[in-house]
């Protein structure tokens, strides 16, 4: 964690907060597009109790607010975020219950869950998880996966704080979608879940190794939030930009990959502004051609 400063509008703040808080934060090391100017004040709680002074300390305080983990799948306007940023990325609890189930803190990375958790055990659904970047924290909240299943189905229960205070949502399959979930709000704070898995008869190392492997066969290597858009009912996005002719397109710094048509790149510093063309370009060719809607996976805060 950076160091603090605590001059300018963390005078007079609660000594509890004001010990991790960082004043014009630059968000853009800490996204995978590497785009993104400063935060007003961020925030980096350590612990959960922490957590839950900065999550109350923030909703005290005027001014846009935003909760941020890994930064996998979020692109940030160059001029930055005008209000409070409370990153989950210190939040690294690890804790095995027994019976199968641990505890994951939301900052957990979820490779790490994959790793040092899923293949020691043989537990199934690595060929879900694998390979996806980002935290649990933000999995969750996404539900992140692949087409081989997504991060709800392994979870039990998860811990959130609302405006209500903290509360505890027992995990069932009418709280989940693909790459949606009906219990957390945007606004709301995911502390961590309970996963639950079941050993696998088939070896788990196989199949991770056969999808790290795909990964690397399918999809670029470089500063990107993976898939720009959701796949609509029965196609897939990267087919549908393909077919318009966009792989390979530019537009200053960024490119619509010549690998996976629904990979946008920051190649070559990449403002704000050239990916955000290139989704548009993207999302209007398919609409003109194809009648259909393509909806970002990606969340855009401009």
């Amino acid at each position: 964690m950076p160091s603090p400063d605590v001059s300018g509008i963390l005078s007079g703040m609660l000594d509890a907060v004001a010990d991790f808080a960082v004043e014009n934060y630059p968000l853009a090391p800490g996204t995978y597009y590497h785009v993104g100017g400063p935060a007003r004040l961020a925030l980096f709680p350590r612990t959960i109790d922490e957590a839950q002074s900065a999550y109350a300390w923030m909703r005290s305080q005027p001014g846009p607010h935003l909760i941020l983990g890994g930064g996998s799948n979020v692109l940030i306007s160059d001029t930055g975020f005008p209000g409070i940023v409370l990153f989950t990325t210190e939040l690294g609890t690890l804790e095995n219950l027994g019976e199968h189930r641990y505890r994951a803190a939301s900052g957990v990375i979820l490779q790490k869950l994959v790793r040092e958790v899923m293949l020691p055990n043989n537990y199934g659904g690595v060929g879900a998880l694998t390979g996806i970047p980002g935290s649990v924290g933000g999995a969750i909240f996404m539900n992140a996966g692949t087409v081989n299943g997504s991060t709800c189905q392994w979870l039990e229960s998860v811990d959130l704080l609302g405006a209500g205070g903290a509360r505890t949502v027992q995990m069932a399959p009418s709280l989940y979608a693909y790459r949606s979930q009906r219990f957390c709000a945007p606004e709301e704070l995911i502390l961590g879940g309970v996963f639950r898995f079941e050993v696998a008869g088939e070896d788990q190392r196989a199949v991770y190794q056969h999808y790290m492997q795909r990964r690397r066969d399918t999809q670029p290597q470089g500063f990107c939030c993976g898939s720009v858009f959701k796949n609509p009912p029965g196609e897939h996005a990267a087919r549908l930009i393909e077919q318009c002719g966009l792989k390979g397109t530019r537009q200053g710094g960024a490119i619509i990959s010549p690998k996976h048509a629904n990979f946008i790149m920051n190649e070559d510093h990449a403002t704000f502004a050239d990916i955000l063309s290139l989704i548009e370009l993207a999302r209007r060719s398919v609409r003109d051609r194809f009648g259909i809607e393509l909806e970002e996976e990606v969340r855009i805060l401009r």
